[in-house]
């Protein structure tokens, strides 16, 4: 099937041609034309269509009703429910394998530099922060949210910005070989591995040769940007030799081709291809550093401007959930969060940590931590909670929070030493919340998502403690 040209966007006809569909309630311009497809409400851009999951649940009536002034339109297995929606509707054989269909399709047509990037710690970060350095440069666009399984790349790539000069796109280690090939990268950056779904994947090792499958969808000439820091460096090594890719390390010692040199304040030094680069970043932490030297290395590796790129940094900012920090009332008492949120393993546990350390004018009297269970690490899960004692205490707090039943252990261990209670649950957490706010409070707020210590941050960012 001959794919049609992206400038103006798919018409009508196009839609139906490539997917198989047919329009149950057809546009009613001929000059009708959708940008894309999105399948998460918040996500949702203007010129898009929306995805109706399959089955009974469908499309909320409140989402459609919301979302139809700037929706082109409904893509659904079954149109039925929508056709009285006042949206054109699309009905298609099988959503999944639409999605897959658009996304090749865009793919195809797209002739800018894609990126992906992929570990087990920073890879949304990275996203966002390599989009932003590369709009220094040239247009570009990126993945939204953390859709990067092979469902979520594909409704992000029949997306993007159909005239940006650079795509980037996150990618998780499911269908990893499937996702690559879906995806071709003309670049792969690879942040860091970390013992984080351990209890699928049962070692490190494991993980890194199941994330290097990310070079199978890469044409030979292509740029392995890895960290040389980690210790499955070399088999994300020997994986991009074996698929004739340029490979460009970053890291912090000298043989790399990126350094991190240093973090201080909020300026970084790094060498990138043997020239000296200092830079402001507007995201704190050794971590964010160097996500940000990992993406120098992916615009050196590319030819680009390096320094253009790095003026970039020092207007990005942490994501919701990923080290974002806001100023708030709580009551009548005014406090700092940083909210991370989303996603924990060791690594991140003790970057996040070590953060909170090396914030030297942040009184110890002020230091609040709100910890709770890291999950999917497999059988070790308790000694590695409990590895994290020496980070915690290295932090300086004045008080800490722990919620979770693997984060007990820690806490009868660590709040012998502080103040500070544990809750076995987030909802005992916020019912008890207030007394341990005080005024001045800087609070670091780090779990894994299905602790959901994000209701934590909403509370103590609305002001309220239930």
């Amino acid at each position: 099937m001959s794919v049609p040209p992206r400038a103006a966007g798919w018409s009508a006809a196009e839609m139906a041609q490539l997917t198989g569909g047919e329009w149950l309630v057809p546009p009613a311009e001929e000059s009708w034309s959708t940008t894309g497809i999105c399948a998460e409400a918040t996500q949702f851009g203007p010129g898009q269509m929306l995805l109706a999951p399959a089955g009974a649940a469908g499309l909320r009536p409140t989402v459609v009703e919301r979302l139809a002034p700037k929706s082109l339109g409904i893509i659904a297995e079954d149109g039925s429910g929508y056709v009285r929606s006042g949206l054109p509707v699309l009905k298609v054989p099988d959503l999944r394998k639409t999605v897959t269909i658009l996304a090749k399709a865009a793919r195809l047509d797209f002739k800018g530099t894609v990126l992906a990037v992929t570990g087990s710690v920073g890879k949304t970060t990275t996203v966002a922060m390599a989009a932003h350095a590369l709009a220094g440069i040239g247009k570009s666009d990126r993945s939204r949210t953390s859709a990067n399984s092979s469902y979520g790349i594909g409704w992000n790539l029949a997306s993007m910005s159909r005239d940006a000069q650079f795509w980037v796109q996150e990618m998780a280690i499911g269908r990893m070989d499937v996702c690559s090939g879906l995806v071709e990268p003309d670049v792969a950056i690879v942040t860091a591995i970390a013992p984080a779904h351990l209890a699928d994947f049962s070692s490190t090792e494991n993980i890194a040769k199941l994330k290097a499958r990310i070079y199978q969808g890469m044409k030979p000439g292509g740029i392995a940007v890895i960290n040389r820091d980690m210790p499955e460096f070399h088999i994300f090594e020997a994986a991009a030799l074996d698929a004739q890719l340029r490979i460009v390390s970053f890291g912090s010692t000298e043989d790399c081709d990126a350094r991190f040199l240093e973090f201080e304040g909020s300026t970084v030094r790094a060498v990138v291809l043997g020239k000296t680069h200092a830079f402001e970043l507007g995201a704190p932490g050794r971590h964010m550093a160097m996500n940000a030297v990992a993406v120098l290395a992916s615009v050196a590796g590319l030819g680009l401007d390096v320094a253009a790129a790095a003026r970039q940094f020092e207007s990005f900012k942490p994501l919701t959930g990923r080290g974002k920090r806001s100023k708030a009332t709580f009551g009548e008492k005014r406090i700092e969060v940083w909210d991370d949120s989303y996603n924990a393993n060791p690594t991140s546990m003790r970057a996040a940590l070590q953060t909170m350390q090396a914030s030297a004018s942040i009184a110890q009297s002020s230091r609040l931590l709100v910890l709770g269970d890291m999950l999917e690490l497999g059988p070790d899960a308790q000694d590695m909670h409990l590895s994290m004692e020496g980070d915690i205490l290295a932090a300086r707090p004045d008080r800490i929070l722990f919620c979770g039943p693997l984060m007990k252990a820690v806490a009868d261990r660590v709040l012998c030493e502080g103040k500070g209670r544990w809750f076995p649950d987030v909802e005992a957490m916020a019912l008890a919340l207030r007394p341990w706010i005080h005024d001045g409070d800087v609070v670091l707020v780090k779990a894994s998502h299905g602790t959901h210590l994000e209701r934590i941050v909403k509370i103590l960012l609305e002001g309220a403690d239930k």
